[in-house]
Parts: structure tokens; sequence; C-alpha cells
């Protein structure tokens, strides 16, 4: 299953400062998790722009979606803002551009690439990390790195799109070094784009069984009572209780409440190990606001409620969880 994390489209004139909040509270990371959508946590995305690198194309990092299975799939789109023959401030058609891959992401992470022309239909390409020579000519003659080319250009004002799928969950990096090629009058150039960062911070989870088969295991304090206990969607639940729930019968298929509520109860109960950048919260959310409509949970209302998406968010907690476990 496939989920959006809902980036807010980063155009390359974006400055992104990191912001760590490790020394936050359990509830205010809660509460900074509700406040702000998670393209923003730990950064800021302040209203005017500082950047002096970008080129002549409108660049725009449009989404990161994951993929659910520990591969990410970047999608930009690129602009002709001022289409026409290249004189009087006007700018011809983009060629192709080529980008680097920033400091921290290798060829090797690269799994597959892809071009489109209007967002939708999409021609698979099977990216290659090497020199572009095409910029090695006198009208040109700028670059001998390694690049990653993408054979796609613009025609007028329309946008043209490019993905790439990774195997490394990375943050944004506003300021990635990239190349265009364009005319004979515009030519070619660098800019800097919205590229891969650096790896984002999951930290880990243990597992339902470890919360609620684990003989002789004490809850952690979590909610800030003497007992052990967690809130889920807004309910108060003690150790006792959520044993009750993981006991109750399977007959005719997990419940999706039962399923939805382990999963967010494996990720609150594991505290700080689960970091506020992790990916996993987007999901949890999902659940939560399911669970503050109904009822507090007993074993006897678990098949009342049915939630699809909810159920999926679960799913997609528990592969979270599995990708990573504490040890």
């Amino acid at each position: 299953m496939k989920k959006i994390l809902f980036f807010s489209a980063v155009a390359v004139s974006l400055f992104i400062g990191c912001e760590k909040n490790a020394d936050l509270s359990i509830e205010q990371k809660e509460a900074a998790r509700i406040a702000v959508p998670f393209a923003t946590l730990g950064t800021t995305l302040p209203a005017t722009s500082e950047s002096t690198c970008a080129g002549p194309y409108t660049v725009v990092l449009e989404s990161v979606t994951s993929n659910g299975d520990g591969t990410y799939t970047w999608t930009w789109s690129v602009q002709n803002p001022n289409p026409g023959n290249g004189t009087n401030g006007t700018i011809q058609n983009l060629s192709h551009w080529d980008i680097t891959l920033g400091a921290c992401v290798t060829f090797e992470d690269v799994v597959s690439g892809a071009t489109s022309t209007n967002g939708t239909d999409w021609t698979a390409f099977t990216p290659s990390f090497e020199v572009d020579n095409s910029f090695n000519t006198p009208n040109c003659n700028m670059t001998t790195v390694n690049v990653l080319k993408f054979d796609l250009g613009t025609t007028a004002a329309a946008k043209s799109y490019y993905r790439l799928t990774i195997d490394k969950n990375v943050d944004v990096d506003p300021a990635v070094t990239a190349y265009y090629k364009s005319g004979a009058t515009t030519k070619c150039g660098t800019f800097c784009f919205a590229g891969f960062g650096c790896e984002v911070e999951e930290g880990c989870s243990f597992s339902q069984g470890y919360w609620f088969a684990k003989p002789n295991l004490v809850w952690p304090d979590v909610n800030g009572a003497d007992e052990g206990n967690v809130t889920i969607g807004g309910h108060f639940y003690t150790q006792a209780e959520g044993k009750a729930i993981w006991n109750s019968s399977n007959a005719g298929g997990i419940a999706d409440t039962k399923k939805a509520f382990l999963q967010v109860a494996a990720i609150k109960l594991s505290a700080d190990n689960v970091l506020v950048t992790a990916t996993v919260w987007d999901d949890v959310q999902i659940v939560e606001t399911w669970l503050s409509s109904l009822p507090k949970l007993t074993p006897a209302n678990l098949k009342n409620w049915k939630n699809k998406d909810a159920a999926a968010a679960a799913g997609r907690i528990g592969d979270w969880i599995t990708l990573n476990h504490c040890e």
C-alpha cells in the first residue's frame, strides 16, 4: 500500500533548516505531530528566499512517496516560466537536465527512474551515473563530474515530470547541484534544486508480541501515571485492558479496531525509541483519529466498527516496525 508523505511542493528557492527535537516530552512530541504535517517536522520553511543558485527553469519537488517496502519515490517537475527563442528575456525550451545525488545518497541507492510529459503517463528508464558529454562543447564546457541524466525537456510553458525511486529514506536538501541544457542562445548552466539530503532518523519500536505476549513484562509509564498504561484515540487503557484486547477472539478475522489498537499501542509503548521525525507517525495519526470517534474499546465491542483506511494504516505501521524493530 503506497502512502504519500504530504510534502508541500518544494521549489528550488526554499531554504530548509533542520531542528532536532530530542529533548521534547512525549506529550510535546504528540502535539507537534498533530499541529505540523510530516513534511515540516524538524524543519523551517521561511516565507522569503535566500537562494542565489536557482536556474532559469522552475524546478519543484512535487512529492516524496513511501512505497511500504523500504523504497521511496521522489517526483519533480520542471517548467519554463518564460518560453521563447532566448531573446528579450525569454528562455528556450529545456533540452534535458542532470542532477548530482547530494552528500548522502550514492548511485547504489537508486532503484529506478521515469519521466512524464503530463504527470500521469510515465516512461521508465534505466538510470546511469556518468559524465554527460553533451556539456563538453564550446557552448558549455562546464562539467566532467558524474551525473544522473533526465533525458526529457520542456515544451512551451507546460510542466515536465521526473521520478526517481531510491532505497533510502532521506530528508530534503534544498541546494543539491544540477545542470541544465537548452538551445544555442540560453545554452547551459548550473543551479540548485530540492534534492536528496541525508537519512531521516526513524528510531525503532518493539513489536506487539513484545508488549502483549512477553511474560512478566510491565508496561512503562508513558502517560505520567503510576500504573503502566497508554492513551490511544483519547481513551486511557491499563495494561490489563490492553492484554484483554490482545487475548480477544479472532474468529472471523482480526477486527479492524483490534489491529489498529495493537499496532498503535506498540508504537506508543516504545516511547522515545520512535523518533519524532519517524514516518510512522502519519499512520498513527490516521488510526488515532478514527479511534477517537469511537467509544473505548473492549473485547466485547471490537467487531462493531470497520474502517479500511485505518486498517491499511495499521498494516503499514506493522511494516514499519518490521523494518525498524528495536534489538
